[in-house]
């Protein structure tokens, strides 16, 4: 079935970053009533001026019910949120939501992992706290999800934490969320938080995360990739310290801790442990 006019775009899966997003959004993938987009973040509605909708709809298997687009870039920036909402709120009102949520200082110490080892940064964690306004924004959860919820609807937006993703109760809450008609057949592999000790060439990173690299890794065997892929790191860098001074300890209590407090009003699960491993800080 080719994309229509009347065809839209109705699920979004949009952070936070290193949460798990990759492999729920594979799961969900993985479900008979539901197409993944065939580019991983096509982050289409974080500039919309300069992207077809054409080009966009062509990304999707348009014979199942349900088209998904995981995008973390969505949240990345808190400033951007919600333009961004209202971006995807124009282009589809009933469009669903689904947000998940990880222990914050697990989430931004991963983040800065990640972001060290493609070479965006060069810096040490207490100075990128400073600088790296999306190691932050990323786990502004309540400000974040606040702004789809007051688009959409509380209901129409499901929140998931990270740590309870691979558990019944959570894939009987998705699916009826997204009103599915049958189980899904796997259960959700949560590994993309996993943290390594690698640098990556900035180079290199840019050609793995390529959309044509994408396209053509499909073509080949998991085992085949995770190789090549593994062999384009430098040798291990012993030295990348994740400890925090005093100043970015005040930095995370005063930014986050009320942010967790105000989380706690719009989820049915208990992030009190979040808050007081902030306030032990």
């Amino acid at each position: 079935m080719q994309s229509s006019s009347t065809n839209k775009v109705d699920l979004f899966l949009v952070g936070s970053r290193k949460s798990g997003t990759t492999s729920l959004a594979n799961f969900l993938g993985g479900h008979n009533e539901i197409s993944l987009c065939n580019i991983k973040e096509p982050n289409h509605f974080n500039n919309t001026s300069v992207k077809s909708i054409d080009n966009y709809h062509s990304m999707f298997d348009w014979n199942k019910n349900i088209q998904l687009d995981a995008s973390t870039g969505y949240t990345s920036n808190l400033n951007n949120t919600k333009n961004i909402c209202q971006a995807i709120y124009a282009y589809n009102p009933k469009a669903k939501v689904v947000y998940t949520i990880r222990e914050p200082l697990e989430r931004i110490r991963s983040h800065y992992r990640m972001s060290y080892e493609r070479g965006d940064l060069n810096t040490s964690l207490n100075e990128a706290l400073q600088s790296h306004k999306l190691l932050l924004d990323c786990s502004r959860y309540y400000s974040q999800i606040n702004v789809f919820i007051h688009t959409f609807g509380k209901e129409n937006v499901l929140i998931l934490k990270s740590e309870e993703l691979n558990n019944c109760k959570t894939e009987k809450s998705i699916i009826y969320f997204l009103n599915l008609g049958q189980p899904f057949e796997k259960q959700i592999g949560v590994d993309n938080t996993a943290d390594t000790d690698y640098r990556m060439p900035k180079s290199m990173d840019r050609i793995l995360t390529n959309k044509l690299y994408t396209i053509i890794k499909s073509m080949f065997p998991k085992s085949i990739v995770t190789f090549v892929k593994s062999n384009c790191y430098k040798a291990k860098n012993k030295n990348l310290s994740m400890k925090l001074n005093l100043e970015s300890k005040e930095i995370l209590k005063k930014e986050l801790v009320p942010e967790m407090h105000k989380l706690q009003t719009i989820v049915d699960f208990d992030v009190s442990n979040w808050t007081e491993k902030l306030n032990l800080l």
